[in-house]
């Protein structure tokens, strides 16, 4: 953590410079910004090129289930290994990594050959790597801002990737009409871009004594799951998001076959995603707010009511305007849920531990996104794109009720205040010395 950043005014109040004026903050964002461009661009593009070359609903949702398998199986030995190994050099050799497979594929396409099996394995190691640079970015963001703007700095990497999104979704969908090949060659060079960015980033040391642990992996990767399993509503809330991540993610495929059925380009499920990611980028800003305003247990029960209450509206307004804007108001809300969540973890897990609590949240929250993908496409060949839409309506309805029945209760109201003292206490820990010694020095990188 960096010590330069908390001075004291004449009166003893706490004064920070705002997270522009922190240069390995600003290489941070920025470099993660492209790389985040560069995958997400190319896992718009796989659905797209698998969907429209082979016309199969099930190779389309096999196509995601491999993109998003990572995000069941990778994640808690890849928390530990964060936690163990240099955090700057292990975003540098994953983007490193994922600009070649991206690049093998826009060379197979140059010469006009689609392999399921390819865009598969490549969509796979791409979705690997993915997770340990956003285990290590995560944890590394409490290495170059400080505490207090811990939120403020989750708020603004939601932002981030949303705006992206908004970038992203369409610009793949336009280059894919351009091309199969373009949106690949396109996130291959985004990629060279995120690495030249990250080579300047410097980030202290985590308190790990990384590469030298004695423990096994398998003991280590238990204290994770049990430092999660001892906070009954903490895990309870992952459980009920992880619910909802399995419905949008299914929720999207669902759309793209939509638009296919009604004969409409593929630039089409750009736009659809974009309105989404408008709304998402204004709830990642509304979501640093909630952070400080509302404890998670208030937040998991208004935000799963209002998706039930808009979800069925997918199963009988299919214009794609319309679906815009249910996207929008739907991402918007995610958006919140996402950062006051993450602005939520990290402040109560001790910095040693950020890489594998962090695992254990990401497979909780994101691993059944995978499931959600695989089981989608088998969903539409039996039901089609209405009947898989009720369906999903009618879960998100249940984790409504699961939320409000398991968050009104009184030891939810007890486990938040706990959870508010432990990241008092990790702060004043970060923050331990002398109020003479702290003085305030601009970071420049």
């Amino acid at each position: 953590m960096s010590k330069e950043v908390v001075a004291r005014d004449g009166g003893g109040v706490d004064k920070l410079p705002p997270l522009r004026s922190n240069g390995r903050f600003r290489l941070l964002w920025g470099g993660s910004a492209l790389s985040v461009m560069a995958e997400r661009s190319s896992t718009m593009a796989f659905t797209l090129l698998v969907l429209w070359h082979t016309g199969s609903k099930s190779a389309a949702g096999l196509v995601g289930f491999a993109a998003l398998l990572p995000m069941l199986v990778m994640q808690l030995p890849a928390g530990v290994l964060v936690d163990r190994w240099d955090r700057r050099r292990v975003m540098l050799v994953c983007v490193a990594g994922r600009a070649l497979a991206i690049g093998s594929v826009a060379v197979s396409l140059a010469g006009d050959e689609v392999r399921v099996w390819h865009i598969a394995a490549v969509a796979f190691v791409q979705g690997s790597l993915t997770v340990f640079y956003q285990l290590s970015e995560r944890a590394a963001v409490r290495g170059v801002v400080p505490p207090q703007q811990v939120s403020t700095a989750m708020a603004q990497n939601e932002a981030r990737s949303r705006a992206v999104n908004f970038v992203g979704h369409p610009a793949s969908g336009v280059m894919f009409g351009l091309s199969a090949w373009v949106p690949f060659l396109s996130s291959t060079g985004l990629y060279l871009m995120s690495l030249l960015t990250l080579t300047r980033l410097r980030i202290p040391a985590q308190r790990s004594g990384r590469g030298k642990s004695a423990r096994g992996l398998r003991e280590e990767i238990s204290s994770g799951l049990r430092w999660v399993w001892q906070r009954a509503y903490f895990r309870s809330a992952l459980l009920v998001i992880a619910g909802s991540n399995l419905v949008f993610q299914g929720l999207i495929l669902t759309v793209a076959v939509l638009v296919r059925e009604q004969g409409r380009p593929a630039s089409t499920v750009g736009l659809i995603m974009a309105a989404g990611s408008i709304g998402g980028l204004l709830g990642a800003f509304s979501g640093g707010w909630l952070s400080r305003r509302l404890p998670m247990r208030r937040v998991m029960i208004y935000a799963h009511v209002a998706w039930a209450v808009i979800m069925p509206g997918t199963v009988f307004l299919l214009h794609p305007v319309i679906l815009g804007i249910l996207f929008f108001i739907t991402s918007h809300i995610g958006a919140a849920v996402t950062v006051s969540g993450m602005s939520h973890q990290v402040r109560i897990t001790p910095d040693a531990m950020q890489g594998r609590v962090g695992s254990v949240v990401m497979l909780l929250v994101s691993g059944a996104s995978s499931i959600g993908a695989l089981g989608t496409g088998y969903l539409l060949e039996g039901f089609g794109t209405r009947g898989t839409l009720a369906i999903a309506s009618g879960v998100m309805a249940l984790l409504a009720v699961v939320a409000t029945v398991v968050f009104t209760r009184p030891g939810a109201e007890l486990e938040d205040r706990s959870a508010q003292e432990e990241a008092s206490g990790h702060q004043r820990e970060l923050t331990a010395g002398p109020p003479t010694t702290m003085t305030l020095r601009r970071i420049d990188g």
